[in-house]
């Protein structure tokens, strides 16, 4: 079958591989859409969360966000039948088909007709925007604070939106993205190329670009951190950034991962009373409501999806993944 076979660093390959074999109670997908997740990022990038891919003889196939339509069973399975359009949680969907074995069955989920098969592919990361937004507790009339607009924040942002009336602000580097989030109901969004969101955000003209320590007040309530801290990155980080923002008492939850680690000052975590939660993943509950809610068109995600690639472009989707000011999210269509 055909496949994206990541070989090392920015060395992502069109391959012909082995199909997967079924064992008892397994089910068969033919993949129609998967997208390149920021965790496949980082393994493209720097190797890191290899563990995420499906190891082959030579090489790793990533891929974890996809939906498609049962081709086979290992057996007869109750509520399963070929030729049904859904989405499940399993990896190596950078491929032509992808095995759900028998213990994910119950993750296996119709996506309906009505939702294309790259829609369906966001469920996966829809539903870890949906835990960052249950453990921010959005409120009415509260502000939250999402920095960083791909496909995770924007999610948040989504997921927010559809279940209160709290204010939300969204910033970020890029302004296609930041266009983005206005489209998706964003209150306010700012550039934080041209507009230095500590000052304006913290409460505080004691910032300086040493230390955050002085700042002791802030205007929002949560604050969540989608961008995290790249190898290359130079500066103050985003989560440095969150934790004076936010209120006294507030919340900081930090969805992203980290290629270095920030230098926090956890006297200003103290002084402030700041709850700081990560947030990795999801619950399989929140996966199944992250399904019904684009499978009932309360979230249209749809917007969210710049590109397609055939299997045969996994280098040039892999690349254009990167380019935050050209895309945010893109998909294979194998």
């Amino acid at each position: 079958m055909k496949a994206a076979v990541f070989h090392g660093p920015e060395d992502v390959r069109f391959e012909e591989i082995d199909p997967p074999a079924l064992a008892p109670g397994d089910v068969l997908l033919r993949v129609r859409a998967c997208g390149i997740c920021g965790s496949d990022l980082h393994t493209y990038r720097h190797g890191l969360f290899q563990q995420l891919g499906n190891p082959i003889e030579q090489g790793r196939v990533l891929g974890h966000e996809f939906s498609g339509e049962v081709v086979q069973t290992g057996g007869p399975i109750e509520g399963i039948e070929l030729g049904n359009r859904v989405t499940s949680i399993g990896m190596g969907a950078n491929a032509e088909y992808v095995v759900i074995p028998k213990a994910r069955i119950d993750t296996i989920l119709p996506i309906g007709d009505n939702i294309s098969f790259s829609e369906a592919a966001t469920t996966e990361p829809l539903a870890t925007s949906l835990h960052a937004a249950n453990l921010g507790q959005a409120q009415d009339e509260e502000v939250h604070l999402i920095m960083g607009a791909g496909i995770i924040g924007l999610g948040i942002l989504q997921c927010i939106k559809a279940r209160s009336k709290a204010k939300v602000i969204v910033a970020d580097l890029s302004e296609k993205r930041l266009a983005k989030a206005t489209e998706l109901g964003a209150d306010s969004v700012i550039n934080v190329r041209a507009q230095n969101i500590v000052k304006d955000l913290g409460g505080s003209s004691a910032f300086s670009e040493e230390t955050l320590l002085d700042i002791t007040t802030g205007s929002v309530d949560t604050v969540y951190d989608c961008a995290g801290m790249s190898k290359n990155f130079e500066g103050i980080s985003v989560l440095e950034q969150a934790l004076a923002i936010v209120k006294d008492q507030g919340r900081v939850v930090v969805v992203a991962v980290f290629e270095q680690s920030p230098k926090i000052d956890y006297n200003l975590i103290v002084r402030k009373g700041i709850q700081l939660l990560g947030s990795w993943a999801w619950s399989i509950e929140e996966f199944k409501e992250a399904a019904s809610l684009i499978r009932t068109g309360a979230i249209n995600r749809k917007p969210l999806i710049s590109h397609t690639f055939t299997l045969e472009q996994a280098s040039e989707a892999y690349e254009t993944q990167l380019r935050a000011e050209e895309a945010i999210k893109v998909v294979f269509t194998p």
